[in-house]
């Protein structure tokens, strides 16, 4: 193949913080685009196209399409198991970042996912889990938070994992409008007792059947608890037997609250910027956020504007799951089905081993955004194991997927230097050039010097292609973006 070439560092630095992974088609569309920046304007906007084996996804989990009810009495029966189905929503997700073209939607997907979290681990939720992520996260993730908060709220994935159904009047559970006020709003610090038991009031008549075979979902007037709440400063006389109208003000209030733009604003700091990110930048994407009325597109562009933003290149880790996507995007691998033992599945597994794989999270807060969590000797071994086991995909491994041809990832002009095949190789996988040290780890695990020369493709065989791809995906400072 022609020499890849490699984007100047602005472009690379956005492109690592909103996409899974720069690959040489990336690079194409961000040369189409003029700069990283359009590109970035365009995937904001929405003009992206997918190809036709994006939109074949879903049909590879028909199970997934299952109502409640069926979902229910096929896991009782022990025919298709709630796990199964949440492995299946995971799987999907992963193959959905792996093959899109929409790169900044699927990373806006992943975090509003984990602010407005729901877990995929079996339990009461499974039923609606699926649901809630194609009909309430997908079509809002580059909305408004208003919007995402609205539907998030009362669709009854979070309603039942919240226990918002065991919510009533004259039997309350606060656990739902805690975490909505804690967590999804205004945060730790900025409600009071009082405004949980308010809250509490107005959330009661949300109605979920999962004891009988119906698995239903619904409100109930009977169960609401009507009169006036005062909540964070905003008052409603909740008279009406139905209280939705009522929660429909308050959320629509909240989302709006300077509180809840600090919170927005700190989770996409954190994901996009830096851990621990400067205030200054968080009052700036804040204020972004409330001008623009919670469009979070608006709020994405005010924070790659701020300078914070440019200075933060190669701050953040790579986080677990991200990682192994980009490594099977980086190789070119396009999974073709999910069936047992697919690439797919893998991908799940090798997340799974290294310590984050997304829905997993066990409680309602989702995975911490500190990247540096996940840095570990764990983390690292298992990851440079996956790399390795990557590199052996091929069109006939029997993983429902396809590979490049190792003549298509080669140099065209020969002879070449172990040094220039590990350049090339580095611009092709990781977007960017070779290190010395890089260098001089392949020739170690090759036994060769980086002098070394190949007179021909011949020369490269399976054992050094799949040595110097790894090798190259283990890079160390490739866990960082």
């Amino acid at each position: 193949m022609a020499p890849p070439t490699v984007l100047p560092a602005a472009d690379r630095h956005l492109l690592e913080r909103f996409s899974y992974g720069i690959t040489p088609s990336l690079a194409d569309e961000v040369r189409s685009a003029g700069s990283a920046r359009a590109w970035f304007d365009r995937q904001l906007r929405g003009e992206v196209a997918e190809d036709g084996l994006v939109a074949a996804i879903p049909t590879w989990f028909p199970g997934l399409n299952n109502p409640p009810p069926t979902a229910a009495l096929l896991a009782g029966g022990g025919a298709r198991s709630a796990y199964q189905s949440d492995t299946e929503v995971i799987a999907r997700t992963l193959a959905r970042r792996l093959l899109s073209k929409r790169q900044v939607y699927e990373r806006m997907v992943d975090w509003a996912s984990n602010l407005l979290y729901v877990p995929a681990v079996s339990g009461r939720p499974f039923p609606w889990r699926s649901d809630f992520d194609e009909n309430v996260i997908r079509p809002r993730a580059l909305g408004s938070y208003r919007a995402l908060l609205q539907a998030a709220t009362v669709h009854p994935a979070m309603v039942v994992y919240l226990n918002g159904d065991q919510n009533a009047r004259g039997a309350v559970n606060e656990n739902h409008a805690r975490e909505l006020l804690e967590l999804h709003t205004v945060g730790r610090r900025a409600y009071r007792e009082s405004d949980v038991k308010q809250l509490t009031r107005l959330l009661t008549g949300f109605t979920i059947d999962d004891r009988t075979t119906l698995y239903t979902c619904g409100y109930d007037p009977a169960r609401h608890q009507t009169g006036t709440v005062r909540i964070l400063g905003f008052t409603h006389r909740n008279a009406d037997r139905d209280g939705r109208a009522a929660v429909r003000a308050f959320l629509d209030y909240a989302a709006l609250h300077p509180a809840t733009a600090r919170r927005v604003a700190t989770r996409l700091c954190q994901r996009f910027v830096a851990d621990e990110p400067d205030p200054a930048l968080v009052r700036h994407v804040a204020a972004a956020y409330l001008a623009a009325r919670s469009d979070l597109p608006s709020t994405l562009r005010a924070l790659v504007r701020h300078p914070a933003f440019a200075a933060s290149a190669g701050g953040l880790t790579r986080l677990p799951g991200d990682d192994v996507v980009r490594s099977a995007r980086a190789l070119g691998l396009r999974p073709l089905g999910a069936g047992t033992g697919s690439l797919v599945h893998r991908l799940v597994s090798y997340a799974e081993d290294m310590g984050q794989v997304s829905y997993r999270w066990p409680a309602p807060d989702g995975w911490p955004e500190r990247s540096r969590t996940y840095l570990g000797p764990a983390r690292m071994l298992r990851g440079w194991q996956a790399h390795y086991e990557l590199t052996t995909v091929s069109s006939a491994s029997g993983q429902a997927a396809v590979a490049p041809e190792p003549f298509t990832q080669l140099p065209d002009r020969w002879p070449v230097t172990l040094r220039a095949l590990v350049e090339q190789q580095t611009v092709l996988l990781l977007g960017r050039h070779a290190s010395a040290r890089l260098v001089d780890a392949v020739a170690d695990v090759l036994g060769l010097r980086p002098g070394h020369l190949f007179t021909g493709p011949g020369q490269v065989d399976q054992r050094v292609y799949r040595l110097v791809r790894g090798t190259v995906l283990n890079d160390p400072s490739g866990v960082r973006r």
